[in-house]
């Protein structure tokens, strides 16, 4: 099973568009997935015409579910490192966009998926949308970011919370607390975009990047050592035994 990300430009923002092969299955991360988006976000870097981003899943049922199963059954302890900093990199390269970007969330974001969301200024999301950090249930860390701006978003202590239970919360649930920014039907989500995009457009494009420069210099003063931190602690988990442990029962679970 493999997740392609395919970006389109539209008239004055650019859309990528998470697919899987086969369509029925859940988009998942893995190497592959992070070399496409890097990609297309060194593009985006370079395109002065682009005044928005937009990233949404091609299914209704899920966005981003976490990592691919076959990457997980790569990762070890020596491994490890480089998939956090590769994430890291990735994700925090279009936090830096000079642009407003959009996650659109239809059904599952969980691990990965949601720090990806994260990684955008705003979460749009349907009234099926499920969201969590899960990873402590197979014995890792949100490692991508997931732990600093889980708690930006939502408080450190609901946070926590979500981060020591791996709940899944619902959508109306993730607007009250804060980690979606709206909430609405399907015709309501499509007409939020739109309207959103349009407004983006209509206004100063130096505004906003000076904007966005200040706010993000605001909160991104800890992702230096964000990265640090989780990669030390991913390769603690590691190290115990404990996640492998896990991993092979959650895989002969599936078997």
């Amino acid at each position: 099973m493999r997740t392609e990300a395919i970006l389109t430009m539209q008239e004055g923002w650019a859309e990528i568009l998470l697919q899987t092969d086969p369509p029925d299955k859940p988009p998942t991360i893995d190497f592959s997935l992070l070399d496409q988006l890097e990609t297309h976000v060194g593009r985006l870097e370079e395109e002065p015409s682009c005044r928005a981003l937009l990233i949404k899943s091609s299914s209704s049922k899920y966005f981003v579910v976490g990592a691919n199963l076959e990457a997980l059954k790569q990762i070890t302890l020596e491994r490890i490192p480089i998939w956090i900093e590769r994430g890291h990199k990735v994700f925090n390269r279009i936090e830096s966009l000079p642009f407003p970007t959009i996650a659109l969330v239809e059904g599952y974001a969980l691990g990965g998926g949601l720090e990806l969301c994260m990684a955008c200024d705003l979460i749009y999301a349907s009234q099926g949308a499920r969201l969590g950090q899960p990873e402590a249930g197979l014995g890792f860390i949100p490692g991508w970011g997931g732990c600093i701006r889980l708690a930006e978003r939502i408080g450190w202590a609901k946070a926590k919370e979500l981060i020591y239970t791996g709940r899944i919360v619902e959508a109306e649930e993730a607007y009250s607390i804060g980690l979606v920014d709206f909430l609405g039907t399907p015709v309501q989500l499509e007409e939020k975009v739109r309207s959103s995009l349009e407004a983006i457009k209509k206004n100063s494009s130096v505004s906003i990047t000076m904007a966005k420069k200040i706010l993000n210099a605001r909160i991104m003063g800890n992702r230096a050592q964000g990265v640090l931190d989780e990669t030390m602690a991913s390769v603690v988990c590691m190290a115990t035994g404990d996640t492998e442990k896990r991993l092979k029962e959650f895989f002969e679970k599936r078997r």
